[in-house]
């Protein structure tokens, strides 16, 4: 019975989402490619970045790494940026600049600098095209409108304005082509200004914590 209902229920809202597709027009086509093009390379970034895209302990990382340098706990530092529970790309390249500063104390500066383009590089792999896709969906919703509201006059200029039932489909298509690109613009820009914030924090992060590790060694 549940289970009936529940076939029944997902049927309706195929059907729905079918007859909607087919109501807006061509550009429901290349506002559907833009969507999935845009999340594909949204979620690639948040797969590169992990759980650093939800963690909010980087900072916890970086204040336990100067406290133990300060008190000239090497081995404890290098504990504290292995440690499972704040493993993040932090961690990671922090890890490595620790060890760099080490062994080529001169060459830190130069390797930090190229690390965190790499990282950075790394990290926003795909958010041009993510961008892009964010400005073209609701211009194609646009254009929809416009080829809606053509069509709209076409039958007002063949049939007259006394039956709105003929300028329905042409309406309708101007509105549900606007409001598909609206929808794929709006999760898409709140989502990538999230990534984007991640993105920033992370960076701060491992400039901070090479500042704190060149301070312990002098450099």
């Amino acid at each position: 019975m549940h289970l009936s209902g529940a076939s029944n229920y997902f049927y309706i809202i195929v059907e729905a989402l079918r007859g909607t597709y087919f109501a807006g027009g061509v550009v429901m086509l290349p506002i559907l490619v833009t969507g999935v093009i845009g999340f594909f390379f949204l979620y690639s970034s948040w797969w590169r970045i992990g759980r650093d895209f939800l963690r909010n302990n980087n900072t916890k990382i970086v204040d336990k790494l100067r406290y133990s340098l300060k008190k000239g706990e090497l081995e404890k530092s290098k504990k504290v940026l292995k440690d499972r529970a704040y493993r993040s790309i932090v961690c990671r390249e922090l890890s490595l600049a620790l060890k760099q500063a080490e062994e080529n104390p001169s060459g830190f500066q130069d390797y930090m600098q190229v690390r965190l383009l790499k990282t950075k590089r790394y990290m926003e792999k795909g958010n041009q095209i993510v961008a892009v896709m964010t400005a073209a969906a609701p211009l194609l919703g646009l254009l929809g409108t416009v080829t809606g509201m053509v069509s709209t006059f076409e039958v007002i200029t063949l049939y007259g304005n006394q039956n709105p039932v003929l300028m329905a489909d042409g309406i309708s298509e101007a509105l549900i082509s606007t409001q598909s690109g609206l929808l794929v613009a709006f999760p898409l820009t709140l989502l990538k200004q999230r990534l984007d914030e991640r993105i920033n924090l992370i960076l701060e992060q491992m400039q901070l914590g090479a500042t704190v590790i060149g301070n312990y060694y002098g450099i």
